[in-house]
């Protein structure tokens, strides 16, 4: 009996221990899923739906595959957000038969998107071969076929930069919340990088995906190449259709068109949602490759203004209302030219100082100032050394004395960056600030020094040192000849000047014939007295006197008087060209055997050979007119020869002045205004070559 007992003990024990093993198992799957709170929180979908936009995509991939109602609730999360800046992930993306498939599924569901250049243009070219787009007479087959158009169907785009083994069929991508684009970009060697698709228009495409998606509450883009004005023109009308934007950060880069005017279209076009604000653009400095042969815009040039492209401002300003969201706004590299204000009191100081530490701490980029006051100095003095590029002014209200203290300032700390000075309007510019600039500024392509009624600098003061700008391209001076009246003793057949005049002439010749870079050369003569002498030293005749202005104080003996200006001296001299009825309007005036060869035989001298070194010469401008008394009988066939062999590329020569009456009024020439026969011969080799001298 005792093994018995045994036994039944065993067994009450074994059946003891299988009550509590069953006990502690997991209970069976119901359908009603309401044992534990997992199960339950997972089976409501909108539960679900909110855990899983905190799980990575890993995650997400798992869960989904559990059951049948996971998987639907959680397919839209995976498909929500698609980022193809992995360019390897974005080659299996869409070159697999299968992912295309599930791709176009679930296309619709995308709202947030990350594209590059490839990418880009593979969704867009898809998306407009869509089968919906088509017209009736298309006929589609399946979705890794090719789509067959009849001959009236317009000629599809090219392919995208990606494999595209398949023929993608992509419904509208319209739910689109925030968009990231940014240029794709290979390596080129020295640390460097370069454009992998520069031919390719992004823009275009781009702002297309923003006329359809009004619903975009972010927009990022960065790189995105501004190629020409209507790049800027779609960007910025697509804009006040964003009624729900509030972050936009954009970095263009810059080549054809200016910022200052975009981004001032631009934020009158900003939609009154907006919170958060970015401008960072770049300048490129290579700008469309040539070998695009992309056609030149309208009016021959690339900024324009958005002339013709943008149109009238009131046509894009579509918000009437002020930014009242706005809570961020940066503007980065914005202000690179900047006119100080011309303050000529001593109470200003103060504020000068101030205000160029301002520029200086939050204007990085400042390139060009356009005023040459003492604001202007104080930021020169202010600016980090070599950073400044440009200086202009166009104020009569500038004094001389602040002019030549800017000049003199600039050619100390900006020698070796600036390229351009420009000073059109101005009552005296010293001659030791112009030869500050031509001195020191080596890499000057650009000088303009002029002023009404004339603003001229000594011969003296341009050749008493060699100058270093030898890459100037552009050139625009008078030069103060300071001729005297003297009869011609040895040169009869030139005008009478001091030998020390003709020294100084010719050093004056060889600086502008070692400009070989030269492109446009415009040169005036502005002597106090201007009374030239004829080819026989003797004054010319038809001279016309008007009341003179009052006279200077007198001047100590040998003292040079360097501040006197056109407004001191008001007398004009006019002289008659055919028979006393027409008179020019430049007193006769030419550059002394400038535009000669010279005569060996008549011991008569001539420079043109000086500019032999020329050949990039477009422009020749100023007192170069072959009328005169001097050049009637110094210049000929001869010369304009030699001018077509040695400047090819000439387009404007003014080598006769506009004939006017004697109220210095243009009018219509007449029979007797012949041109000599060596200009009617230049017209017929060269019809192209603008001779007439402005009316100006």
């Amino acid at each position: 009996m005792e093994p018995t007992s045994k036994r039944a003990r065993h067994g009450k024990a074994t059946t003891a221990t299988t009550k509590t093993t069953a006990s502690l198992k997991e209970p069976p799957l119901t359908a009603d899923m309401t044992t534990f709170a997992a199960r339950t929180l997972f089976s409501i979908p909108e539960l679900a739906e909110i855990i899983g936009r905190f799980l990575n995509v890993r995650d997400q991939l798992h869960l989904s595959m559990t059951n049948r109602l996971l998987h639907q609730t959680l397919s839209p999360l995976f498909w929500s957000s698609l980022d193809l800046f992995n360019k390897p992930q974005a080659e299996r993306l869409l070159q697999s038969p299968d992912a295309h498939l599930v791709l176009g599924r679930n296309f619709y569901r995308i709202q947030e998107l990350k594209v590059q250049t490839s990418t880009l243009v593979y969704l867009i070219n898809s998306m407009i071969r869509h089968p919906e787009d088509l017209p009736m007479t298309a006929t589609t087959t399946t979705l890794a076929t090719t789509t067959s158009f009849s001959e009236s169907t317009p000629t599809p785009l090219p392919e995208s930069p990606l494999p595209n083994p398949l023929t993608v069929t992509l419904p509208r991508l319209t739910r689109l919340t925030s968009l990231e684009f940014k240029t794709e970009q290979i390596p080129d060697g020295d640390n460097s990088v370069k454009d992998a698709y520069p031919e390719i228009s992004v823009m275009p495409r781009l702002t297309w995906l923003l006329h359809l998606n009004s619903s975009l509450t972010q927009i990022r883009v960065s790189g995105c190449r501004v190629r020409s004005p209507f790049d800027a023109h779609l960007f910025i009308q697509a804009l006040p259709s964003l009624t729900s934007l509030r972050d936009l950060e954009l970095n263009f880069r810059m080549s054809a068109v200016r910022w200052e005017v975009v981004i001032e279209l631009l934020f009158f076009c900003l939609p009154v949602s907006v919170e958060n604000v970015s401008l960072c653009p770049s300048k490129l400095e290579d700008g469309i490759p040539p070998s695009l042969g992309l056609p030149p815009l309208p009016g021959g040039g690339q900024d324009t203004e958005l002339a013709g492209l943008l149109g009238a401002r009131r046509a894009l300003g579509r918000r009437y209302g002020p930014l009242e969201r706005l809570r961020r706004l940066q503007i980065e590299f914005v202000l690179e030219t900047f006119s100080p204000p011309l303050w000529n009191h001593d109470g200003f100081r103060s504020i000068s100082a101030d205000l160029a530490q301002a520029v200086v701490q939050h204007c990085p980029r400042l390139r060009g100032l356009n005023s040459c006051g003492q604001a202007s100095n104080d930021i020169i003095d202010a600016l980090p050394q070599q950073s400044l590029e440009t200086i202009a002014n166009r104020s009569r209200h500038c004094e001389p004395k602040e002019m030549a203290l800017c000049l003199q300032a600039i050619s100390r700390s900006q020698y070796a960056s600036l390229r351009e000075v420009r000073i059109e309007e101005c009552r005296h510019v010293r001659g030791s600030a112009v030869q500050a600039i031509l001195w020191t500024c080596a890499a000057l392509e650009t000088l303009v020094i002029k002023g009404r009624p004339c603003v001229a600098t000594r011969l003296k003061h341009l050749v008493e040192k060699d100058w270093v700008c030898t890459r100037l391209k552009t050139l625009e001076i008078t030069v103060d000849l300071r001729q005297v009246r003297v009869p011609a003793v040895s040169l009869a057949t030139m005008p009478a000047v001091y030998d020390a005049t003709w020294t100084m002439l010719r050093r004056f010749y060889r600086q502008i014939g070692a400009l070989t870079e030269i492109e446009v050369l415009n040169l005036g003569i502005r002597s106090k007295e201007m009374q030239y002498l004829d080819e026989n030293g003797q004054e010319r005749v038809a001279i016309v006197d008007k009341p003179k202005s009052k006279k200077r104080q007198a001047r100590s003996q040998g003292e040079e008087d360097d501040s006197w200006s056109a407004d001191d001296d008001t007398s004009e001299y006019e002289t008659a060209r055919t028979k006393g009825s027409v008179v020019a309007s430049n007193a006769d005036a030419t550059f002394p055997g400038l535009l000669s060869l010279g005569d060996e035989c008549t011991r008569r001298a001539g420079y043109l050979n000086c500019l032999a070194g020329l050949t990039k010469l477009r422009e020749l401008r100023g007192h170069v007119q072959v009328t005169t008394s001097e050049t009637l009988r110094t210049v000929g066939l001869r010369e304009l020869e030699w001018m077509l062999e040695h400047w090819p590329k000439l387009e404007v020569a003014e080598l006769v002045p506009v004939v006017k009456t004697i109220q210095s009024k243009p009018r219509r020439p007449l029979p007797g205004d012949k041109l000599p026969p060596h200009i009617v011969w230049l017209q017929q080799q060269r019809p192209d070559i603008h001779i007439k001298k402005d009316s100006s």
